[in-house]
């Protein structure tokens, strides 16, 4: 009998665990000091000596007692009862609790609705990287279900720089937001991941000056334009453009046509310009004048390129 009602130490935890054996189960009671604990544990083994079973609301405690004595007490003077509040406050929290879409599905509609919005290729494909790989994290949970703790832990366990791990929550930052849009979500529990204000300017910072090393001297360009010259003049255009033109490699370069390139403009159609918008570059360098007329004049059809990998 002295084992079937027995206190564990919960360390950890900081409480002290009465436990006991009922209907086949272990059934257990935290309380703050050791003293309570026997006390409940002393009850119950009298309860078991006389051959009682004890009722449930006699393990609570004294406090427990005495506040649902004034709440009853409350309700009673107020002139309803307590499931009446009891009831009220679960449909509240029905209504109130966003509807269960799991995570992989709220990916797909988020994506969906930023193509439609008309987000550039180059943008959808970064954040749809991102969230395709946090659903993957989070198989099977709801988003409702998210928590800061979920965003944190999903950047924690890919090595990355401070500057990627900052656009990955900035992604998922927009997508949250979005689901607050939507009514998926109450609150966007990414926020409380995103890194301060300071902290964010050195992240930035640190990446301008990491630019800065990457810039190309005069003599770097001309290596790079007389090797492709010669050992691939085929992708010669790629480069010019890049490095006379100022398109951006990712997209401008390489999916600009060759008839959006003159000697006196260049065309960069919104549908590959980053920003989604189309403009155009005037005056021309004089020296990117003479490349466009050394690559018109080449006979090849250089744009869009179709190798780049190459």
């Amino acid at each position: 009998m002295a084992q079937s009602v027995f206190i564990r130490h919960r360390k950890g935890r900081g409480v002290y665990q009465l436990c006991w054996k009922e209907q086949g189960r272990e059934r257990t009671k935290s309380f703050k000091t050791r003293q309570e604990a026997e006390q409940e544990k002393h009850r119950r083994l009298q309860l078991i000596a006389q051959g009682c079973t004890p009722e449930p609301f006699d393990g609570l405690s004294t406090r427990e007692k005495r506040d649902l004595f004034f709440l009853h007490d409350r309700a009673t003077n107020n002139g309803y009862h307590l499931w009446d509040a009891v009831q009220t406050h679960e449909k509240f929290l029905n209504t109130e609790r966003p509807p269960a879409v799991e995570i992989s599905e709220a990916v797909a509609m988020c994506l969906q609705d930023k193509e439609a919005e008309g987000d550039s290729p180059r943008t959808l494909q970064s954040i749809r990287s991102v969230l395709l790989r946090f659903a993957a994290h989070c198989r099977g949970k709801a988003l409702c279900d998210v928590k800061t703790a979920d965003a944190v832990a999903f950047v924690d366990g890919m090595d990355i720089s401070l500057r990627t791990r900052l656009g990955y929550l900035g992604d998922l930052r927009t997508f949250c937001s979005w689901a607050v849009n939507k009514g998926l979500l109450k609150e966007n529990p990414v926020i409380a991941a995103m890194p301060g204000k300071t902290t964010r300017k050195q992240i930035m910072l640190t990446k301008r000056s990491r630019r800065k090393e990457q810039v190309l001297s005069v003599e770097d360009c001309e290596k790079l334009i007389r090797w492709v010259e010669v050992n691939d003049p085929g992708l010669l255009v790629y480069p010019v453009l890049c490095l006379f033109a100022g398109l951006r490699p990712e997209l401008e370069a390489t999916g600009i046509d060759w008839v959006d390139v003159t000697t006196s403009h260049i065309t960069v159609d919104a549908v590959i310009a980053k920003d989604g918008e189309t403009r155009i570059i005037e005056p021309l360098a004089p020296n990117l004048v003479e490349w466009i007329k050394v690559i018109g004049s080449s006979g090849l059809n250089p744009l869009p390129l179709r190798n780049l990998k190459r």
